[in-house]
């Protein structure tokens, strides 16, 4: 039978972006063991060896600034790749 361990996943900002389920210990500064699979951890931040009360929710706005940056990217991805392939294939 398996032992598992779980961990609550932090961001730069310390705060928990994802709690996660492993069958070996990690030793990672961005993870931190917690006692069980808790969604409760989500968007608090840990600090000094203290989880926070309040929640940390993301910034939507900054979200679809960040989603539209990678589209943007993608699309201009795309076009460089078809612009090769019409230049290697002369056009046709």
């Amino acid at each position: 039978m398996n032992t598992y361990f779980y961990y609550a996943e932090l961001n730069a900002q310390n705060v928990c972006t994802g709690i996660k389920s492993v069958t070996g210990e990690l030793n990672f500064p961005s993870h931190v063991l917690i006692s069980d699979y808790d969604i409760s951890y989500l968007n608090k931040k840990y600090e000094n060896g203290e989880w926070s009360k309040e929640q940390f929710l993301p910034d939507a706005g900054a979200i679809q600034l960040s989603r539209m940056d990678q589209l943007e990217k993608s699309q201009a991805d795309q076009d460089e790749l078809l612009m090769q392939l019409m230049l290697t294939n002369g056009g046709n």
